[in-house]
């Protein structure tokens, strides 16, 4: 298995019905498709099973079953709602079987679902008993960081996962990436990317434009994603997948521009890097620093490294560097720049994940989250009251 293009049936929607996603996507040449299943007569065994044979006769794989959120009202007061959410739900398991999809896409909750105090609990709860049903049909439920809904910002993947550890069938339970909503929620894809902790089990793909939402899915590229980085942070999640390409395809010639621009991409995530090298000496010994809390001495150390190297890889060190300036700064009370060295500098190594030359960059850029995400909480004038002992500590193998 490997990293690859494949089309969601969203990318024909709506002139093309789900049953003859299939037989449009194989003949532009796409091996791997998602159904986005628009009705409930699409949850239907036979609907499925027709689809699942004009798959077959295209040599189309089917990888993941999209759900239809509005046929699935499982935080609603009606209890006879819920149950028939549930109860679709499990013909959706079902479908999965007759399809051959390992995934079922979930958006969750959304924002407008949960107004309540305890609409987290609730949502925790309803994750973990559809975690148990997908576990009982061996397939993977797959929550999606969509922007309307409470799974779409780091902190809420972040704060997901340890609920997600809790639950007697953690093992169902995975993520669906989507670059296009981690922009239209103003979230840092790359970590994003990070907090989902190897539990990617889908890729979606598409570009777009913050703050603009008459642009919306437009195909890689057109947007402002910074593609090249992307697509190494995905490969390096261990992700290996078909990427399900959401953008509207319209011919032949827009699907070979998305070519154009990724298999490179795609070719180069897959060859030897600079990740697989040894770390400098100089960043070694400046690490050692970072970690013994002498941040100042460890800039200095690392310094030299980050201007001696002329590849991107200069990039993870000039991250860690700058992630140990910004706690120097937060140490001698400065806010702004804290805030400022901790933010560039997580951006940084956020481009290396989850682990590049030995250093263990997921946990590194996480525990660097969380001391940023402290400093903003306390301001300038408790910047004294923050806890050292969240500082993070690097790892080196």
């Amino acid at each position: 298995m490997s990293l690859r293009i494949g089309v969601s049936g969203g990318a024909f929607y709506p002139l093309t019905l789900t049953e003859d996603v299939p037989a449009r996507a194989a003949a532009l040449g796409v091996r791997d498709i998602e159904l986005l299943l628009q009705t409930a007569g699409e949850y239907e065994p036979a609907f499925l099973r027709r689809t699942r044979a004009a798959a077959d006769r295209c040599e189309v794989a089917i990888h993941s079953l999209h759900l239809y959120q509005a046929l699935h009202p499982l935080f609603t007061s009606y209890q006879r709602r819920t149950d028939e959410a549930i109860d679709l739900f499990r013909w959706a398991l079902e479908g999965a079987h007759i399809t051959g999809a390992r995934v079922l896409v979930w958006h969750g909750a959304s924002r407008a679902e949960a107004t309540a105090p305890d609409s987290w609990d609730r949502f925790v709860a309803v994750t973990a008993r559809l975690a148990e049903l997908a576990a009982e049909a061996d397939v993977m439920l797959g929550i999606e960081n969509v922007s309307w809904c409470v799974v779409s910002a780091v902190r809420d993947v972040l704060r997901l996962n340890g609920a997600i550890e809790d639950m007697p069938h953690a093992g169902a339970v995975g993520y669906v990436f989507d670059s296009f909503q981690a922009l239209e929620a103003e979230a840092n894809p790359f970590m994003v990317l990070a907090a989902m902790e190897g539990r990617i089990v889908d890729v979606h793909i598409s570009d777009g434009q913050t703050g603009n939402r008459a642009h919306r899915h437009l195909l890689p590229g057109h947007g402002e994603l910074p593609w090249p980085a992307l697509i190494k942070a995905i490969a390096a999640t261990g992700y290996a997948g078909p990427m399900m390409l959401e953008a509207p395809l319209a011919d032949q010639a827009a699907l070979d521009k998305v070519h154009d621009l990724l298999d490179p991409l795609l070719a180069a995530a897959a060859a030897d890097d600079p990740c697989a090298e040894l770390l400098p000496e100089g960043v070694r010994a400046g690490i050692a620093l970072f970690n013994e809390g002498n941040y100042y001495e460890a800039h200095e150390e690392i310094e030299h490294e980050w201007h001696a190297e002329r590849r991107p890889i200069r990039l993870l060190y000039q991250g860690i560097l700058q992630i140990g300036v910004g706690l120097h700064h937060a140490r001698g009370g400065n806010h702004r720049g804290a805030i400022l060295l901790l933010g560039d500098g997580i951006a940084k190594v956020s481009r290396f994940l989850p682990e590049c030359q030995g250093v263990q960059t997921g946990p590194l850029m996480l525990a660097a989250q969380r001391c940023l995400d402290q400093v903003i909480e306390l301001g300038p004038d408790r910047l004294s009251e923050f806890d050292w002992s969240q500082a993070p500590v690097i790892e080196v193998s």
